[in-house]
């Protein structure tokens, strides 16, 4: 007798009370809203030169095809852990019409996407982009020979653009030597296989790729900054989109330095901001209650961090000399901020 896969994930969501289900349908519907500032305007922009660059002939005299195409060049995402790189990537994929099904390995799209896995060798990571590719893998390979295969294999499938995301993972605590290796491997599937690459990391990737003169001018970066004070009223704008899409009201006065305090409080990262704005209206909802406030963001700050009233930076009076930490990353002690119009005396 043969039995159906049991679909764990929707027995679980089932079984939740219906208070928790409707959290996680809050958080899956805001999750899906995208909102794109000047950086997303940017990005698109080097994508597209990235693009051009890609489909351009070798031989002009020639039709176009994947053998006539010039060396692949690359693009550098760089920031700190939680800016949104990676949600700002893939809703550019998602939006190019070429690109929209880069998940489906099988599917026509020139884009083959990946993570790096931490940690990660120049073997695993060459492993790892031929198992996403749907190559069966049967002996170990030396890198050099994995990475020819990965060459042969992109073009092989028409997937001329790799993107691989946390590419700090490939040069984190390694040798000067091998990184070296690395960036020739890189490099190769760029000239050789003229395969345009996307790499996106965390800021300690910029000393490895000025390690290679030639890697480097390959690669235009694309700086994905922290938040300062002055985007204020950005996060303002944000807030209350997300609060709009979820139905509520927000409510805060000029006192509560509401943005000021949230800014801090996410690492003065947009992603993270974003995510916490999420949490509180997704707890707000819960609680049943009809406007946002920074009670809310409160407790849920505290549920994640497990401090007290005088550690938690939508709560203590000082909230700018709290230094709020996560795995990986410190806020810096910022001092009060300064006055905005923006949004002032707004219920």
């Amino acid at each position: 007798m043969t039995h159906k896969p049991i679909d764990a994930i929707a027995r679980l969501r089932a079984s939740l009370p219906s208070e928790f289900r409707a959290q996680y349908d809050t958080i899956e519907t805001l999750r899906k809203k995208f909102i794109r500032t000047d950086r997303e305007t940017a990005l698109e922009k080097e994508m597209n030169l990235l693009i051009n660059n890609a489909v351009q002939c070798r031989d002009p005299d020639l039709p176009p095809s994947l053998e006539n195409r010039m060396e692949g060049r690359g693009l550098a995402l760089i920031g700190p852990t939680g800016v949104g790189k990676s949600t700002s990537l893939k809703d550019l994929f998602k939006r190019h019409a070429e690109f929209s099904s880069y998940r489906e390995v099988t599917s026509t799209s020139p884009l083959l996407w990946m993570s790096a896995p931490s940690p990660c060798t120049l073997i695993q990571l060459g492993r790892r982009i031929l198992i996403k590719s749907g190559y069966p893998l049967e002996r170990e390979l030396p890198s050099h020979r994995l990475f020819e295969l990965v060459g042969e294999r992109l073009n092989a499938m028409g997937k001329i653009i790799l993107c691989i995301e946390e590419f700090q993972h490939v040069v984190h605590n390694v040798s000067l030597r091998d990184q070296l290796t690395t960036a020739d491997s890189l490099k190769n599937l760029m000239e050789t296989d003229r395969i345009t690459l996307i790499l996106s990391g965390v800021e300690t990737l910029l000393p490895f790729l000025a390690l290679d003169p030639q890697l480097d001018r390959r690669l235009t970066k694309v700086p994905f900054r922290r938040l300062t004070l002055a985007d204020l009223d950005l996060i303002a704008d944000v807030v209350h989109a997300y609060v709009e899409e979820a139905g509520l009201q927000i409510a805060y006065s000029d006192g509560d330095a509401l943005f000021a305090r949230l800014t801090h409080a996410s690492l003065y990262a947009l992603g993270l901001t974003i995510e916490n704005t999420i949490s509180a209206i997704a707890y707000c909802k819960v609680k049943g209650d009809s406007a946002l406030t920074r009670d809310h963001y409160a407790d849920v700050y505290a549920a994640k961090a497990g401090k007290g009233a005088q550690d938690n930076p939508f709560l203590a009076e000082r909230w700018f000399e709290i230094a709020c930490r996560t795995s990986v990353e410190e806020a810096d002690v910022a001092g009060p901020p300064p006055a905005t119009t923006r949004g002032k005396g707004r219920k």
